[in-house]
């Protein structure tokens, strides 16, 4: 085969590799329901009036938060240790490589908006908000069989 005829198929395999790196890329996006962006935007406003970095949605906090919140629902408890579990042992469970967490829940708030809005008027909750060392979020909403939604947020730092 002639350097030219290399050298062409070479150029012709490369878009194809970048085609592959596109899927998995899609693969590990992130897909956020409304509620949880809405979340996310507003604690990262809130972050923002006080100058301190927005957080990034984590996958794994994700997870953490999701599973939390479902588990809330189902048993209609708003707990931050439930069946035994800390925040840390579901950030654990679910993958999240560092120890250093925080979690805020809430129950019946009807919109993000709302669930901010008291989560800002409670300390610990905003102390929590507002901690200038975390870097990453994961958000959960799900709602319990009479239609009342539990809230989570789980802070994290990597």
């Amino acid at each position: 085969m002639s350097r030219f005829a290399v050298l062409a198929l070479v150029l012709a395999l490369v878009p194809l590799a970048g085609a592959d790196d596109k899927k998995d890329d899609k693969k590990d996006e992130l897909k956020l329901t409304a509620d949880e962006q809405a979340v996310i935007d507003r604690t990262n406003d809130e972050r923002l009036t006080f100058a301190l970095k927005p957080l990034k949605a984590n996958p794994q906090l994700m997870e953490a938060a999701r599973k939390h919140a479902e588990n809330m629902a189902k048993q209609d408890k708003l707990e931050h240790v439930l069946d035994e579990k800390t925040p840390s042992d579901r950030t654990k469970a679910a993958g999240y490589k560092s120890g250093f967490v925080g979690e805020n829940i809430a129950w019946n708030q009807k919109d993000a908006k709302e669930v901010l809005t008291g989560w800002m008027d409670s300390e610990g909750h905003r102390d929590n908000i507002l901690k200038k060392e975390y870097t990453e979020i994961g958000v959960a909403v799900a709602k319990n069989a009479k239609g009342e939604p539990y809230w989570v947020q789980v802070f994290g730092k990597r």
